[in-house]
């Protein structure tokens, strides 16, 4: 059985446009994860593909511009691209595009009682047989008609009330740049196996979905990311190296100061520290800690809770015995708990 004739263009394109009959192009709107343009591009296709009815190395797909929150993304048959021999200087794209983008609940419509070319709201659009009109008509839940440089009287009288207008002399300024040639260039794409094919499919619709996440998450991610250096922040500040301006400077001065293996001074003392104080564990409580210049030669001041002088005592005790030289602050009561600030010197060597 011959295969029907392709339809015939009825509109006249604008300076500088080649038309090819909306029925051999899909239009869709697609909504796309915040990516590099390039990684667009090459996603697209794999984000489309449960969407068309080919298999992708039979199609090509050209991304459009953005659409309001979705992409405009074409997609057309190589062998149709293949025998519409391109019109030197001119831009190629579907007829569907020559009606504006209507508002929401509302169709933009072009009929010459043959076919009807239709343009939805979110940017997408579609060819189709203009007795078949009413039959979409009704999936898409009655939609009002915007009819474009045709008489009413040519669309079916089961539309409703139908407002006329006339055809805008061009294209929306987006898609300035839209053109269907551009896929000429790509040939028959990447050289893959079907397998390997497939498998790059799995792949990329896998990575828009985690991008998609992550777009969603962004802000909170942001707010996760800022109380992070606040935190960050605050413990630099209890050590002694206050980070007021540029918090990577101020981590580099901390990690800067190490004895020589490398390890900052900070963390070396505190493991001697917290190695002395051991025994005490369950009857000793750290309520402050601070680091760095003015805090004594080890850089070392602790705040220590218990529930009595002479367990202060044990302690202090304890880090001298550690090799700690310890300057001990007057011992207060706090909550019904003794309490004494102890400065440690020469904790910086030792293993």
């Amino acid at each position: 059985m011959q295969a029907p004739p392709p339809p015939e263009v009825a509109l006249p394109p604008p300076p500088g446009v080649q038309y090819l009959p909306g029925e051999d192009v899909l239009l869709l709107a697609v909504t796309l994860p915040a990516m590099a343009a390039a990684q667009r591009r090459a996603a697209v296709a794999y984000a489309v593909e449960d969407r068309i009815a080919a298999a992708l190395d039979e199609v090509h797909v050209v991304l459009g511009p953005a659409m309001g929150a979705a992409w405009l993304v074409a997609v057309v048959a190589r062998d149709v691209l293949a025998r519409t021999p391109p019109t030197p200087g001119a831009r190629l794209m579907p007829d569907t595009l020559a009606l504006p983008v209507p508002q929401a609940g509302q169709w933009s419509v072009w009929t010459d009682g043959v076919r009807a070319l239709v343009r939805t709201a979110d940017g997408a659009g579609f060819a189709a047989p203009a007795a078949a009109l009413p039959v979409y008509h009704r999936a898409a839940d009655g939609p009002q008609i915007v009819l474009y440089g045709a008489a009413p009287g040519l669309l079916d009288a089961g539309l409703g009330a139908v407002t006329a207008a006339p055809l805008p002399a061009r294209a929306e300024a987006g898609l300035d740049r839209f053109d269907l040639n551009t896929a000429r260039a790509t040939g028959r794409g990447l050289n893959l196996s079907r397998n390997a094919a497939r498998l790059a499919a799995v792949l990329a619709v896998a990575a828009l979905g985690h991008l998609a996440l992550l777009a969603a998450d962004i802000w909170a991610l942001s707010r996760i990311s800022a109380a992070h250096q606040a935190t960050l922040r605050a413990a630099l500040d209890a050590i002694g190296q206050p980070a007021e301006g540029d918090l990577d400077a101020a981590l580099a001065r901390t990690l800067a100061q190490a004895d020589g293996t490398g390890r900052p001074r900070l963390i070396a003392t505190l493991g001697r520290t917290f190695a002395a104080l051991a025994p005490q564990a369950g009857r000793v409580t750290l309520s402050d800690l601070r680091f760095g210049a003015g805090a004594g030669a080890g850089g070392l001041t602790l705040t220590l809770q218990a529930p009595d002088i002479v367990t202060l005592q044990d302690a202090e005790v304890a880090l001298t015995q550690a090799g700690f030289r310890v300057v001990a602050g007057a011992a207060t009561t706090v909550g019904g708990l003794a309490e004494q600030q102890l400065a440690l010197q020469g904790g910086e060597g030792g293993a």
